[in-house]
């Protein structure tokens, strides 16, 4: 396995999984914590497990580490985010934020309440969330993987 891929799945994956859970998600509402520290996560691993220690910081290993772990910790969020719509776990908040909509005299297009997952999860949804997460989980993990290369690399005395 590619040395890159495997602190990157480990990363993501574990970060991608905590984001979609009920409560830890509210950290994830700081500036995508979760995914940063999935990212900076990555390239601790990554630099774990080179044979010596780099004598610069390798910043493009650590974007490259990171952006895999944000990859696949949006996809991780994504499928886990779904499972738990099946499971209604989550379906009270698109409920509520509609409700006060509707309260206000907001008319919401029928697209808007697919996507939002109004009347349960829908294909658009799905497809929403992988791609959104994807994207924008693939921003903030290269993000964490710089921040981790500059945190755990050796520093010259």
């Amino acid at each position: 396995m590619n040395e890159k891929l495997k602190p990157a799945l480990i990363g993501g994956i574990s970060l991608g999984v905590a984001a979609a859970l009920p409560y830890l998600e509210m950290v994830n509402a700081v500036c995508c914590a979760l995914f940063i520290a999935g990212g900076a996560l990555a390239s601790y691993l990554y630099l774990k497990a080179l044979p010596s220690p780099p004598t610069t910081a390798p910043y493009k290993d650590g974007a490259v580490v990171g952006l895999l772990a944000g990859v696949f910790g949006g996809i991780a969020y994504g499928l886990v985010a779904i499972v738990l719509r099946v499971a209604g776990v989550g379906s009270e908040d698109a409920a509520e934020s509609l409700a006060m909509m509707e309260q206000q005299g907001v008319e919401v297009p029928p697209f808007v309440l697919d996507l939002m997952g109004a009347s349960g999860p829908s294909l658009g949804m799905a497809v929403t969330l992988l791609a959104a997460g994807v994207v924008l989980y693939g921003i903030f993990g290269t993000l964490g993987g710089l921040l981790g290369v500059a945190i755990f690399t050796k520093k010259e005395a």
